[in-house]
């Protein structure tokens, strides 16, 4: 009986602990004992419509710097406005990654990749990942001709569509067309995105799904992760580890193939390349290289690449749908400079500064990533007058950034001439950080860009995208989840 009240003693101080909130620690809602702020933060989420906008609301509220406990996770802070997110950005202090039993079990129980990692690890993968796609070449030329040819190939599957009618979902065709060009590179071969392989195909869906219906503080599972336990079903654990499983089974099973098919010192792609590091550094204590590492580095540039390009691009036809007038600019400027057969380049880019104009203002009026990947204090720290405790998440509002009033003017505008200076020519505008900032700013931001680029400029030299006669406009606001997706509409596609 006394173990019984002893434990049960201590579980109610260390609830009233963490309930209480020191004077040092950053402003935000009370909360309730045990569940902390999960309440809070679910009704914000669902007045507001989406986390982005959440944050936001608790930034006017409480000021560029919040505090929120979510059940028995380490506190969340939350850091808004440009001062303040730019200096966390790029503190090292803040460059950890949370240490949350849903970002281990991401990777089969184990922080594992390169997306959710931090020191030797991280360092090592992002080290080894980024001189060897630069090898292979990622950021080159030959990048550049894989995206213009999975751009054609995209153009001819989109026109096919388009005769059958009304287009209901764009991201259906340039999903695989992103993903062709990213996995020439890691697993050395291409997709015919007009077929479509039934495995890549459900692999796709899988992703979407897992990013539509997770977020960036890690959701329930994260903040109570006994409830795996208690109840599997409901808390979502059954149905995220099943499309785990079934995701990790797909690019384990591109690694065997390597491993049988593969020849000593011939490299075709990163796999290749990465298994011969694993063998030279056999027997290495300190190494961080194995399959294991291997299969969730896969999944990390497939997940991180393909939905965000995928996002960037289905926004801006979406956009560009319901403002006919920014259509016809951009599609002006391309028939001056380029004409309808010529391929765009990075070459050519320079001479587009009404496109560049808006694919900017797609990625600050979208927010894709309406906050950075979560960040970890990796010791006890400050920011901005307030103690921030050793292994707190911090999340960067980027969305807070790109909504402020005060330097935008009329942030709620799709307004590509904000991007223009009195010469027409572009500006790269500072207060633009969709790829974040810092040491662990986005990995992909050259390819995200560049394909971002590309596929709407050969898009646009080709057809014209309208909504069906009598539809509204979507809503703009996006699906919320780990990142924003764009909004899933009826669109007709006509040859120019």
């Amino acid at each position: 009986m006394w173990l019984i009240s002893s434990i049960f003693i201590i579980c109610v101080v260390k609830i009233l602990v963490d309930w209480h909130r020191p004077r040092s620690f950053p402003p935000g809602p009370r909360g309730l004992p045990f569940v902390g702020n999960i309440l809070d933060v679910r009704n914000l989420v669902k007045q507001t419509g989406s986390h982005g906008i959440a944050w936001c609301q608790l930034a006017k509220e409480y000021g560029p710097v919040v505090g929120l406990r979510l059940g028995l996770a380490d506190p969340l802070i939350i850091v808004s406005g440009r001062e303040a997110v730019m200096e966390m950005l790029g503190r090292q202090e803040f460059d950890g990654r949370p240490n949350g039993f849903i970002f281990s079990h991401r990777t089969m129980g184990e922080r594992r990749g390169v997306l959710f990692t931090d020191g030797k690890i991280w360092s090592d993968q992002r080290r080894f990942s980024l001189k060897n796609l630069r090898d292979f070449g990622w950021g080159t030329q030959t990048m550049e001709e894989l995206i213009l040819d999975d751009a054609v190939n995209l153009i001819k599957v989109i026109g096919k569509a388009a005769n059958d009618g009304v287009i209901k979902n764009m991201s259906q065709f340039t999903s695989l067309a992103v993903l062709n060009s990213i996995w020439s590179l890691i697993g050395g071969f291409r997709y015919d995105i007009s077929k479509g392989d039934p495995k890549l195909v459900e692999t796709l869906k899988m992703l979407s799904a897992a990013v539509k219906e997770s977020s960036v503080s890690g959701g329930l599972l994260n903040h109570l992760p006994f409830l795996r336990y208690l109840a599997p079903q409901f808390s979502g654990y059954k149905a995220v580890t099943e499309r785990l499983c079934r995701m990790w089974s797909f690019f384990a099973d591109e690694v065997t193939s390597h491993k049988d098919t593969r020849q000593s010192g011939v490299h075709r792609d990163l796999i290749d390349v990465y298994l011969e590091e694993i063998e030279a550094r056999d027997g290495d204590p300190t190494s961080t290289f194995n399959e294991m590492q291997l299969v969730a580095l896969i999944k990390d540039f497939f997940s991180a690449g393909v939905d965000t390009t995928t996002n960037s691009i289905g926004f801006t036809i979406a956009y560009l749908a319901i403002t006919p007038e920014v259509q016809y600019k951009v599609q002006e400027e391309l028939d001056r400079v380029l004409g309808k057969e010529t391929l765009p380049s990075a070459a050519t880019r320079p001479s587009l500064p009404y496109m560049n104009a808006t694919l900017a203002e797609v990625l600050r009026l979208a927010n894709i990533g309406p906050t950075s990947i979560p960040h970890r204090a990796v010791v006890d720290t400050h920011l901005k007058g307030f103690n921030i405790r050793k292994d707190s998440m911090i999340l960067a509002n980027l969305m807070s950034v790109h909504q402020d009033e005060e330097h935008w003017g009329d942030p709620e505008v799709f307004r590509p001439e904000r991007f223009l200076d009195e010469n027409h020519q572009f500006i790269n505008d500072p207060w633009l950080v969709a790829f974040g900032a810092g040491r662990r700013k986005c990995l992909g931001e050259g390819f995200a860009r560049n394909s971002h680029f590309l596929f709407v400029s050969c898009l646009l030299q080709k057809f014209n995208f309208s909504l069906p006669p009598g539809d509204r406009a979507p809503a703009m606001q996006g699906m919320d989840g780990f990142t924003l997706s764009p909004p899933i509409f009826d669109i007709i596609v006509t040859p120019r």
